[in-house]
């Protein structure tokens, strides 16, 4: 009986909104594991026993960061030469299990390690998830439906911050890594809900399958698109007139990723420095990722009306704006509005720049080319959490970094308005 109600279960909910929403929870995973290390960050360096310090905890995050860079560039490849599904599958359980292994790590060693085997299946995760919202999506509601779905990360980065507010002080950082965890409880489900990409079936000459899976999702039947006829692989995302957008792509890809994981993972450190309570500067990392999904699905909107390179663009500058105003203002309201507009202006940028990214390639690539401009990317977001560790060390005052956050904001801002020179898409 529970075989026959799952298979009618599984007809009902056959819509690209349930795909999308599968997505929104693979994202929100994604969004708690990496953002939770913003979360636990002062209490390891309160970690008598390891005696770190904070360069040493910058480097844990830059690690991961780094596993993530790894990551995506195989990944997006391997996306595109077997699927969407085996990957997201594959890195679901990656993560999962690293996750778990890092709130076991009896040592800071061997903590690094499993961060960084963690990172590995986020990076892979992150492309390879963009490239199915993107095909499973109404043409002209892509960037709504994206950021829909982009929710979940945001979502993963307020619940990392309420249970790092509930639980460290009284439980330490482990339980919170632990949790990070728990998508391995749901692989079942996932494995038996997420249906490949129609589209990318229809590239590989298998387009009685594409047709099945688009009919059943309500989709357009794919066009018959052979890969033999079109260059696919890492030399496509230079050739045809795209050497130019590629490399914009990966700068817009590194200043997003320097904002967004330099404020994510050292946000609550700069204001526990700046004279905050720790449960008040945790509290500015949930006023961080609230600010970007009010932000975020505005900008999508407008974003779907054609508007995605000025969207990115103006939400750059915002970013760039309100951290600098970080440094002017230390009370009140106003610094919780600042932080509110500058996770709008960081993670909500990195959200709708990678629309703008998978919009310069044709389907055959996509998986590639997010995965290498993520992967590039990853270098910018890298070096963010080096900055506050470094800034930090070196006895500066922590405003610094609001400084050098808000000057890679002006510079991704310029980036993105060179993409108007480049058409829509690169088809």
């Amino acid at each position: 009986m529970a075989i026959q109600d799952l298979a009618i279960f599984n007809e009902r909910v056959r819509s690209p909104n349930i795909i999308i929403a599968l997505c929104g929870l693979l994202i929100l995973f994604d969004g708690y594991d990496l953002i939770v290390y913003g979360a636990v960050a002062p209490a390891l360096l309160g970690e008598a026993s390891w005696g770190l310090t904070p360069g040493m905890v910058g480097r844990a995050a830059s690690i991961t960061l780094f596993g993530m860079l790894l990551g995506a560039l195989v990944a997006g490849t391997l996306a595109d030469r077997i699927g969407r599904r085996k990957v997201i599958i594959g890195s679901l359980l990656s993560f999962s299990v690293m996750m778990i292994g890092s709130g076991l790590a009896p040592n800071f060693l061997i903590f690094e390690a499993t961060r960084f085997l963690a990172g590995l299946g986020l990076g892979a995760l992150f492309p390879t998830v963009t490239a199915l919202i993107i095909e499973f999506s109404p043409p002209k509601r892509k960037a709504i439906a994206y950021s829909i779905a982009l929710l979940g990360y945001l979502a993963g980065g307020i619940i990392s911050g309420m249970l790092g507010m509930l639980l460290i002080q009284k439980y330490g950082w482990r339980p919170l890594m632990i949790i990070g965890g728990a998508p391995i409880l749901l692989l079942p489900f996932f494995i038996r809900l997420i249906p490949e990409s129609p589209e990318w079936l229809a590239t590989k000459n298998r387009q009685a399958e594409a047709n099945q899976i688009a009919n059943q999702y309500g989709l357009p039947n794919p066009l018959a698109r052979p890969v033999g006829q079109r260059q696919v692989g890492t030399r496509s995302l230079f050739s045809e007139g795209r050497l130019l957008p590629t490399l914009n792509a990966w700068g817009i890809h590194f200043c997003s990723l320097l904002l967004t994981f330099g404020m994510v993972n050292w946000l609550p450190t700069i204001m526990n420095k700046m004279g905050y309570d720790l449960g008040s500067a945790l509290l500015f990392s949930v006023t961080l990722n609230l600010g970007a999904a009010v932000g975020l699905l505005i900008g999508a909107r407008i974003a779907d009306r054609g508007n995605v390179k000025i969207v990115v663009a103006g939400l750059f500058l915002l970013g760039a704006c309100s951290i600098w105003l970080l440094t002017q203002v230390d009370q009140g309201l106003q610094v919780y509005a600042l932080v509110a507009l500058a996770g709008t202006g960081t993670i909500g940028t990195q959200i709708l720049a990678n629309i703008l990214v998978g919009n310069l390639y044709p389907v055959e690539i996509r998986g590639t080319g997010l995965g290498f401009s993520l992967g590039i990317g990853r270098i910018g977001g890298m070096i963010g959490p080096a900055i506050g560790g470094a800034v930090l060390g070196a006895g500066l005052a922590p405003q610094w970094n609001f400084y050098i956050f808000a000057s890679v904001g002006a510079l991704g801002c310029v980036l993105a308005l060179m993409t108007l020179l480049y058409p829509k898409k690169a088809e």
